[in-house]
């Protein structure tokens, strides 16, 4: 689009419905210009009998309403749009007024805002009624990963806070990118100070297992060109446990697709299990990779894996919830005392790419 086109279009947008002269002046531009192009554009915008203009291209809206938005919200407000890539239109995630996204929902949006725009959708993300986010979004680096053909309203913040005052505060380790050609040693290393600093020494090895692998396998096995990020934040809500939230996402192939590669030849029992047939069967792979532990697309005999046996055992020896978010799913699994307590599946959930992991530790 050029300038004026877009610039009509985001207005359109947000505010559908409007005649010339108000398109005009929410653009502080002469009416005879506007309605100019508009009357030159009619393949992109059309007038109705009452003489409004809208865009031609319809718009599918996603509104986040008030409050605190969990992973659980968060997917609820997705399940009206279950495949976002398969629409040909513009997509506009609206916040209402006092939105605020807790980090593991930010990861899930960031990673889906990114793949749509990576698949050709337009994507606007309109912050206009609630500009209290715009504070913690740039803090906590979400504006820095964004694809920058991602429309921000009103607009993107000038400067990254993320930037300015990186490692300032021990609550917050910012989203940081995981390349996949390189060991990411420097954004390891932050997310483990941090979690020891917030702990004690006892989370020393627990951390530096699970950053390691985790981040680790989304170098070695993402195959996208989008990059992966992690992120930590301390929540101390009142009368409730403290906990320690940490994010590691990828907008790769995902766990299951990875395995499923050369799943037949390594592990024909699992194949035989789990054949790929859907939903179900997928759910029943990623259950028994993540619960279980010791599968890898290159097989036993090669030594090698997907580095969650290690991290599983580890975190059980605490208080802890780990997430796994696929294609369509998510499991959470619940340790307890050392022991797998509970577990949880969601199914159905809107179309996301890649793997997304969640750790949630409870702490004293």
């Amino acid at each position: 689009m050029d300038g004026m086109e877009d610039l009509i279009f985001d207005v359109l947008s947000k505010y559908p419905n409007l005649t010339g002269r108000e398109i005009a002046k929410k653009l502080g531009m002469e009416k005879r210009e506007v309605n100019s192009f508009l009357d030159k554009n009619r393949d992109k915008f059309y007038q109705d009998e009452g003489y409004r203009w809208n865009n031609r291209e319809r718009n599918t809206v996603v509104r986040f309403p008030s409050g605190w938005i969990n992973a659980e919200r968060y997917e609820n407000v997705l399940q009206g749009h279950l495949d976002l890539f398969s629409l040909k239109n513009t997509v506009i995630f609206v916040f209402e007024q006092k939105t605020k996204f807790l980090l593991e929902s930010i990861a899930r949006f960031l990673a889906l805002s990114n793949q749509l725009v990576n698949h050709g959708i337009r994507v606007i993300i309109d912050l206009g009624c609630c500009e209290d986010s715009i504070g913690y979004l740039n803090r906590a680096g979400f504006f820095d990963l964004l694809l920058e053909k991602i429309k921000i309203l009103p607009q993107k913040p000038e400067s990254s806070t993320a930037t300015l005052f990186r490692g300032n505060t021990l609550s917050l380790v910012e989203f940081g990118p995981i390349s996949p050609i390189s060991k990411n040693k420097p954004l390891i290393l932050d997310l483990h100070a941090s979690f020891v600093s917030k702990t004690s020494n006892d989370y020393d090895l627990v951390a530096l297992t699970i950053f390691s692998e985790f981040i680790g396998n989304v170098s070695e096995h993402s195959e996208s060109n989008l990059d992966g990020f992690a992120a930590l934040q301390i929540y101390n809500p009142p009368h409730k446990k403290k906990h320690i939230q940490t994010v590691i996402s990828d907008s790769g192939l995902g766990v299951v697709k990875t395995l499923r590669q050369t799943l037949e030849k390594n592990y024909p029992e699992l194949y035989s299990k789990f054949p790929d047939d859907g939903e179900e069967s997928d759910i029943g792979l990623a259950f028994e990779v993540f619960s279980k532990g010791e599968i890898t697309r290159h097989g036993k005999p090669s030594g090698r894996g997907l580095g969650f046996k290690s991290s599983r055992e580890q975190a059980a020896k605490f208080d802890a919830d780990l997430g796994i978010r696929l294609d369509t799913f998510n499991i959470q699994l619940m340790y307890r005392d050392g022991l797998l307590k509970d577990y949880r599946v969601s199914k159905g959930l809107a179309l996301m790419h890649g793997t997304h992991i969640c750790f949630d530790f409870y702490i004293d």
